[in-house]
């Protein structure tokens, strides 16, 4: 390459790199800014090839001395959503432009590439032409689109497109965007209610959520005379409601595209400190998942005995928001849902609560926040301009459902949150 040559590539590298720091795209992401920076200069100055893992994480995440790249894959995390929005940017805001700046998989080296040219469109047809030919041209593309959803809907656990559905539109990427970009470890915490074991059978009380409660409120030793178990009750926690198991596989397949190091874990087993050192989406109610007690905020909305109880209701709002069914029956029509998000307070991550008295309500709630139309609604009525949308809030949504599969969501009010006292946690 002729020197000058070499210094147009130098300018236009430098002018796309500017133009990308500058974009939509990377505008919420101050530490892929920061990523994206680093490595532009690295080029400019002729020495991507000799970057490490090691250095990165010196240079660009402030991590320790001792920090090993082998334990710690926080580089490579940041590096893969790096080229995802890279990505991103070229399918939407960036599609117009000559040159691009892409991150090949496998290395930390930014490429300069000309982009080619879109295909022109096909000469329009003449007037005369035959509409039953075009007709049968739109039905067969139709068919292809039909076949092409139903394709995604088999393989899309292990692709990757362009833009993730988590950032396809500013309520989206408003709403989904501090989890793809956090640097903690994100986990889907599944509820997993109380069972009570004899031996080779198993019982549960709706009602009953805690070792220590049942010992207190159930005939344990007549329960294991009337089952004829050789062995006393036992706690366990293997199981885990449909909606609620439904509602994780939801949220994990609808945030695979944009978060790769993403881990399931049941409430059981999950300790206070994951708890604060991880970015969380809670599935279930509290009852399912006792950790929703300690989050930082003071709730508005709870899940108590079957209900949503209104602690502070606001004007044209009731106390209480309730199924008007029997509670024998199984099939029911309609019910409520809580969704508690929560941005960074106190310390902790990124916080997402899905729950509702009912399984199939918190299924719907999951589907609820993964649907681009119904999640832009939601997050309109909070906050019109989207510049104003509040760090911690809770949102009250009515659910229909036919045969226990949700149906159809609706908005009903949203709360905004005060971070908890020591006071309010005692109240709580």
């Amino acid at each position: 390459m002729g020197m000058q040559a070499a210094e147009r590539e130098s300018e236009i590298f430098k002018e796309e790199l500017t133009r990308l720091l500058q974009s939509e795209t990377l505008r919420n992401s101050e530490a892929l800014r920061k990523m994206l920076a680093y490595l532009g200069q690295a080029y400019m100055e002729g020495r991507s090839r000799e970057l490490k893992e090691y250095s990165i994480g010196r240079d660009v995440m402030g991590k320790h001395e001792d920090y090993d790249p082998r334990i710690d894959s926080s580089v490579r995390v940041q590096i893969s959503k790096l080229r995802q929005r890279l990505d991103q940017h070229y399918a939407t805001e960036g599609q117009a432009v000559e040159h691009q700046i892409r991150l090949p998989k496998g290395h930390f080296e930014l490429v300069l590439e000309t982009r080619t040219a879109p295909p022109q469109p096909p000469p329009a047809p003449p007037a005369e032409s035959n509409r039953w030919k075009w007709a049968a041209i739109a039905l067969g593309l139709a068919l292809l689109v039909v076949v092409a959803a139903n394709l995604s809907l088999w393989f899309s656990p292990g692709m990757r497109v362009a833009v993730p559905v988590a950032l396809s539109s500013p309520e989206m990427r408003s709403f989904w965007l501090p989890f793809v970009d956090s640097e903690r470890p994100l986990t889907v915490v599944l509820g997993s209610p109380l069972f009570i074991r004899f031996h080779s059978s198993y019982f549960r009380d709706p009602w009953v959520n805690s070792w220590d409660e049942a010992r207190q409120k159930l005939p344990l030793e007549a329960l294991q005379e009337a089952l004829g178990s050789p062995t006393p009750a036992a706690e366990t926690h293997r199981w885990a409601p449909f909606g609620e198991a439904v509602a994780a596989f939801r949220i994990a397949q609808f945030l695979s595209p944009a978060r790769n190091n993403l881990q399931i874990r049941r409430s059981s087993v999950l300790s206070f400190e994951h708890l604060r050192s991880s970015d969380l989406i809670v599935v279930g109610p509290r009852k399912f998942n006792p950790q929703i007690h300690e989050l930082p905020v003071q709730q508005d909305f709870v899940i108590e005995e079957g209900e949503v109880r209104n602690l502070r209701p606001l004007a044209n709002e009731q106390a209480v928001y309730r199924r008007q069914v029997a509670p024998e029956v199984e099939d029911i029509p309609d019910d409520y849902a809580v969704i508690t998000r929560i941005h960074g307070a106190k310390g902790w991550g990124e916080i997402l609560v899905l729950a509702s008295p009912t399984t199939e309500g918190t299924w719907a709630a999951a589907e609820y926040v993964s649907n681009p139309t119904q999640l832009s609604d939601m997050m309109r009525r909070i906050s019109p301009d989207l510049k104003s949308v509040p760090e911690r809030y809770q949102v009250l949504i009515r659910c229909r459902f036919k045969n226990q599969v949700p149906l159809q969501s609706d908005y009903l009010t949203h709360h905004v949150l005060e971070e908890r006292t020591q006071a309010s946690h005692a109240g709580q």
